[in-house]
């Protein structure tokens, strides 16, 4: 779905609506409108947009084919939108992409259907094996009803969407499961149908009071902030904090996500649940919430992660679960998803796969931001009673990405800087460029043929070659920034917490406290920062002893 917005007068608006999705930008130069801008300003706006990746596009109305050439030269156009009897009286002169307004006449013999538009402004017409946009009146509260009515390659709004914040709820509801350019589902012609169904399950069916219930009763919701000052002094850090997701029934975030997602599938019928799990505790999770629900499980793990996770491993078939080892590929977390993927595109009549993280084809990324966002929204709370202000900074471990974007997300809108932290073996953001993985439009390792390249890290939750969308958005649009950690920097970290704070944490977790140590001595003595401690680290001391032997 292209998603255009016409009549913005700033470069500033225009960067922003392109970096949150918008393909084409309207330069309105017809000289009634009162949104016309000047040629010095279309100049600004055109670098801005481009800057972004998008596509000024100039709409003309009531010029001549001179005045319409010279600022198609000025501006170096490759598209324009012909509206009124004089600029499409020039059709068959202006060789630039087209987006001509239909009115009923007959079309322009040198329109072409494989790179030409139509726009239907006022009624909608045949449109003759041309793609179209739809346009007239539109908002965020009727584009998807539009969208459903007509089936339009593109939606073009102007009055609906000029402010920021209307401009990324309408994108939102035109583009729905896209992070900017990111995200989308890009699987084959089969899982489309399952994949509208969980759409439509996660918007209809109301389960928030049941599930509440669960994290606060059974999962162990809210879970503590604290403070480790015996930490922060033996790094010359300020003041750090920990949000303890660690304390959770399982001993991580996944629990959030599992039950959430196991939840929704019990009452859409399903009665069968896969999981890919890396470092196990989104397997454990996942075995944990079907055993509370009376599910079948099935969980795909890595034969290399199967050997370094054994605890996990056992966890799992003591819940109930079946733990399927994955032989191919590296044998991590990449060919988990795979074989997780393979199956429920065989099964998917009675199966839900319960993926753990926010990444794959839309819905999932937005699924599990919802189920996990509970992380940041009680950690804002919690610091604001103890501190009585947000964080200066916050801190996560970035592998899929879930446990971060449930931090973040409550603060996108704050003067409050946000880092990910990823493994250095893993490093997307780093060494990867964007393309496709498992479904979604992201950033990955791949080489320059597009073939997936082989991760490696300490930690078998970061051992992976993608990246959810949300966190390739935030890092596109500079609002969250992107470190890496490699294993001795995180096994020191590990470490000093255990010895200096009694508290055990995640090899995953461990790569954030390890970025942290790393940068801690550059921080301001008054400053706040605030980590998520995304799990425990039990799951990992039978394979730190063997490293340290």
């Amino acid at each position: 779905m292209f998603v255009k917005i016409c009549g913005l007068m700033d470069p500033h608006t225009a960067r922003f609506a392109v970096q949150k999705g918008a393909n084409f930008i309207g330069l309105l130069f017809s000289k009634v409108s009162t949104r016309a801008i000047s040629l010095e300003k279309a100049k600004e706006i055109v670098e801005a947009v481009r800057d972004a990746g998008g596509e000024p596009v100039a709409v003309f109305a009531d010029e001549s084919l001179d005045e319409m050439r010279k600022i198609i030269d000025a501006l170096s156009l490759d598209v324009v939108q012909l509206h009124g009897d004089v600029p499409r009286s020039f059709c068959d002169q202006i060789p630039q992409k087209k987006i001509y307004v239909a009115d009923g006449k007959e079309l322009p013999k040198s329109l072409d259907k494989e790179k030409d538009f139509l726009l239907f402004e006022k009624s909608f017409q045949d449109p003759q094996g041309f793609r179209f946009f739809v346009a007239g009146n539109l908002s965020a509260e009727n584009v998807e009803k539009t969208i459903q009515e007509f089936k339009p390659h593109g939606v073009d709004v102007s009055r609906g969407a000029r402010e920021p914040d209307a401009i990324a709820d309408f994108i939102e509801k035109a583009r729905p499961g896209r992070f900017g350019p990111f995200g989308g589902m890009y699987v084959p012609e089969l899982l489309i149908a399952p994949l509208m169904e969980l759409e439509k399950a996660f918007k209809e069916i109301d389960i928030e009071k049941e599930l509440l219930d669960l994290l606060k009763n059974y999962a162990g919701r809210p879970t503590a902030v604290t403070e480790v000052p015996n930490f922060a002094k033996a790094i010359n850090g300020p003041r750090i904090f920990l949000k303890r997701e660690d304390l959770l029934h399982t001993g991580a975030h996944k629990i959030n996500n599992s039950i959430g997602q196991c939840l929704l599938a019990k009452k859409m019928g399903k009665t069968r649940i896969i999981a890919e799990t890396g470092a196990g505790q989104h397997g454990v999770a996942t075995a944990t919430a079907c055993a509370l629900l009376g599910l079948e499980c099935v969980i795909y793990m890595g034969q290399t992660d199967i050997e370094r996770q054994a605890p996990n491993v056992f966890k799992m078939g003591l819940l109930g679960a079946k733990v399927v080892p994955v032989t191919t590929g590296a044998k991590t977390l990449k060919d988990a998803v795979n074989e997780a993927l393979r199956d429920y595109a065989a099964s998917y009549e009675t199966t839900h796969y319960c993926l753990g993280s926010a990444l794959g084809p839309h819905p999932f990324p937005a699924i599990v931001a919802k189920f996990q966002r509970v992380i940041g929204d009680e950690a804002k709370r919690q610091m604001r009673e103890k501190i009585g202000r947000d964080p200066d900074l916050c801190i996560a471990c970035v592998g899929g990405g879930s446990n971060a974007v449930g931090l973040f997300t409550a603060f996108l809108n704050d003067k409050v800087q946000l880092v990910g932290v990823e493994a250095a073996g893993a490093a997307r953001f780093q060494n990867g460029s964007p393309g496709t993985l498992h479904g979604t439009y992201s950033y990955l390792l791949q080489d320059a043929n597009g073939q997936i390249q082989e991760t490696h890290s300490i930690s078998a939750g970061l051992d992976y070659p993608g990246v959810g969308p949300k966190h390739s958005e935030l890092f596109s649009t500079g609002r969250a920034h992107y470190d890496v950690c490699n294993d001795e920097e995180a096994l020191q970290a590990f470490q000093l917490l255990c010895r200096t704070e009694g508290i055990i944490p995640a090899l995953e977790s461990s790569h954030a406290l390890g970025f942290l140590m790393r940068i801690a001595h550059q921080l301001p003595k008054d400053a706040v920062v605030l980590v998520n401690l995304s799990g425990r680290g039990d799951k990992d001391v039978a394979h730190i002893q063997s490293l340290c032997k």
